[in-house]
């Protein structure tokens, strides 16, 4: 008789198991004095809720997904946004020649020097960079000599910066450089061309997406 309560038992262990790989749940202990499985089992799920044991598409399946869907990564605002992105640094690069500057850099420089002295997180709002990558920008700038911070005399909680003299020279140097660069990106387009680029790209960019 124990012989056989004892295969009972366990069949019904193997029961509860087998149930809780498969949904992700645990039913309440049967076993009277036995410890209770506390942890849920999560089955294995594939991306999109798939089965792990789903069936794995033929070739000529998955193409014809890719070409359902509509996606084109050549026309892809997003890629083509980015390789403009990447023949504006270009150009910077080959415009600038070496020099130890980046774009961000440039741009604090000159809202700097359009504006004066500003508080850190202005000088972030001026140029659309977040805290953390303005801070790295006027610590770079710190090390090299072309800018200084300090308190603000009218709230302390503020961290105000400046050109120093070598700065504004350097960034009043760099104004016909920066001039350069968007010639050079733009040379592509007409005038004509140029004007609706600038103001669409105005457009997208000055979007809340919130």
């Amino acid at each position: 008789m124990a012989v056989h309560e004892g295969c009972h038992v366990r069949r019904l262990q193997i029961a509860v198991i087998a149930e809780a790989t498969h949904t992700g749940r645990v039913r309440p202990c049967p076993f009277p004095g036995r410890r209770r499985v506390t942890r849920d089992i999560k089955p294995e799920i594939e991306p999109d809720g798939a089965a792990g044991n789903a069936r794995s598409l033929s070739r000529a399946e998955a193409r014809a997904a890719y070409d359902a869907s509509g996606y084109d990564l050549a026309g892809h605002p997003a890629h083509m946004i980015r390789r403009a992105h990447q023949r504006a640094t270009a150009c910077f690069q080959q415009v600038m020649n070496g020099r130890d500057l980046t774009p961000t850099q440039q741009a604090v420089l000159a809202m700097l020097l359009k504006h004066g002295e500003l508080s850190q997180n202005h000088l972030g709002r001026l140029t659309a960079m977040d805290p953390s990558t303005v801070s790295l920008v006027v610590r770079k700038l710190l090390k090299n000599g072309l800018i200084e911070r300090r308190g603000s005399r009218k709230d302390q909680r503020l961290t105000m910066i400046r050109l120093t003299a070598t700065g504004t020279r350097y960034a009043i140097d760099r104004l016909a450089d920066s001039m350069e660069v968007a010639r050079r990106v733009l040379s592509p387009l007409t005038p004509a061309e140029q004007q609706t680029l600038l103001a669409l790209l105005s457009r997208i960019g000055d979007d809340d997406l919130t």
